[in-house]
C-alpha cells in the first residue's frame, strides 16, 4: 500500500480516526420521484459501524450502504436488503463522505430520500449544525496503487482511478451532452471538508426540459418544479439561476463522491470521469475492491498487480 501519512508504531501508516456525529439531526422533505414526505434522522454510530440506512417505518429494517446492496436504477443510486429498499441515496452519502463522517445511522420514514433543493447542501448544513465526533478507531482506506479504467464498447463514457496525488480523494469530471442545451464543462477538486462545503455541496441536480417533461408524462416527479432543481431549456436554466457556470460538472463530482462511499471504506485515488454516471461509479467501486483483494492475497515479497483496463459497464 502507498503510505502518505506519518508512520506510527513499527512503521505502520497512521491514518486519521473514524468520525461520527455529535448528536442526531433531522431533515424533512419529499422524494423527487415518488413525491412522498420523508423524515430523515442522521444518528451517531460507533466505530466500525459504517453507514447504515434504517427504515423506521418498517420496524427498523436495516440497509447497509455497501456495494453488495446496490440495485440497478435509472439516474440514481438505490439500495436494498431483505424487504427494505432505500432510493436516491447518493446526495446524503456524498455529504457524509465530503465532511468526513464514516459512521452514521440514517433513519427513514419512507423509501426515497428527499430531493430538497437538488443538492447535498441541506444535508451538509445539518451535519455541521450538530458537529463531528472523533471515534477510537482509525480509518482503513482503500488506496489505489495501479490505474483502473472502466470503459464500455461503443460508448464515450469512462471513469478511471489513478494512484492518489493528494492525501485522500481527488475527482474530476468532463461533461458533454451533444445536442442538448447543457454546455460542455469540466471541474476538478480534492475532496476535503472545507472544499466540499465551498465547491461541491450546493451543486444541484439537473436535466434537460425534454427529459423532465417525459418523466412527468409517466407520473414521475409531479411534485417537483423548476425551483427544486436545474431544468435546462434552449436558453439555459428555466426560472432558475446557476450557482456556478460549471455547476452541472460539479454535481457530477458530488455524485461520484457519494457513490464511492459504497466501498464501505474511504477510497484514496485520483478519479477522472467523463460522460459517465451512477452505473460507472459503481463499477469503479467494484474494481477497486477487487484490486484490493488481489493485493491482499499477494505474498509479502510478491510483485504488485499490473494496471488494468477493459470493459466493465
Amino acid at each position: 500500500m502507498v503510505s502518505m501519512h506519518p508512520a506510527g508504531l513499527r512503521g505502520q501508516p497512521c491514518y486519521r480516526f473514524q468520525q461520527t456525529l455529535q448528536r442526531p439531526v433531522v431533515i424533512h422533505g419529499r422524494g423527487y420521484w415518488s413525491g412522498v414526505e420523508n423524515r430523515v434522522e442522521l444518528r451517531p454510530a460507533a466505530a466500525g459501524h459504517g453507514i447504515v440506512f434504517v427504515r423506521d417505518d418498517l420496524g427498523g429494517l436495516r440497509v447497509p450502504a455497501t456495494l453488495g446492496h446496490r440495485v440497478e436504477a435509472s439516474s440514481r443510486t438505490n439500495l436494498q436488503a431483505g424487504g427494505a429498499t432505500v432510493e436516491m441515496v447518493e446526495h446524503v452519502l456524498s455529504s457524509l463522505a465530503g465532511l468526513g463522517v464514516d459512521c452514521c445511522e440514517v433513519g427513514l420514514t419512507a423509501a426515497e430520500l428527499p430531493g430538497l433543493d437538488g443538492s447535498a447542501a441541506p444535508y451538509a448544513a445539518a451535519i455541521e449544525k450538530v458537529g463531528i465526533a472523533v471515534l477510537d478507531q482509525r480509518i482503513n482506506p482503500l488506496i489505489v496503487t495501479t490505474p483502473i479504467s472502466i470503459v464500455e464498447a461503443d460508448s464515450p463514457a469512462r471513469i478511471e482511478a489513478l494512484p492518489p496525488t493528494t492525501e485522500g480523494l481527488l475527482v474530476s469530471y468532463d461533461l458533454e451532452y451533444p445536442g442538448r442545451p447543457i454546455p460542455p464543462q469540466w471541474f476538478e477538486t480534492a475532496v476535503t471538508p472545507a472544499l466540499y462545503r465551498s465547491e461541491l455541496a450546493a451543486a444541484r441536480t439537473f436535466l434537460p426540459e425534454e427529459d423532465a417533461r417525459r418523466l412527468q408524462a409517466v407520473g414521475r416527479g409531479l411534485a417537483v418544479s423548476t425551483a427544486d432543481l436545474l431544468v435546462f431549456g434552449p436558453d439555459g436554466p428555466i426560472q432558475n439561476e446557476l450557482h456556478w457556470p460549471d455547476e452541472c460538472a460539479r454535481h457530477k463530482v458530488l455524485d461520484v463522491v457519494g457513490d464511492l462511499m459504497l466501498a464501505g471504506r474511504p477510497i484514496w485515488a485520483d478519479v477522472k470521469a467523463s460522460r459517465s454516471g451512477h452505473r460507472f461509479n459503481a463499477a469503479l467501486v467494484a474494481a477497486v475492491l477487487a484490486a484490493d483483494q488481489r493485493e491482499q492475497r499477494l505474498p509479502a515479497t510478491g510483485s504488485r498487480p499490473q494496471p488494468e483496463g477493459g470493459s466493465n459497464g
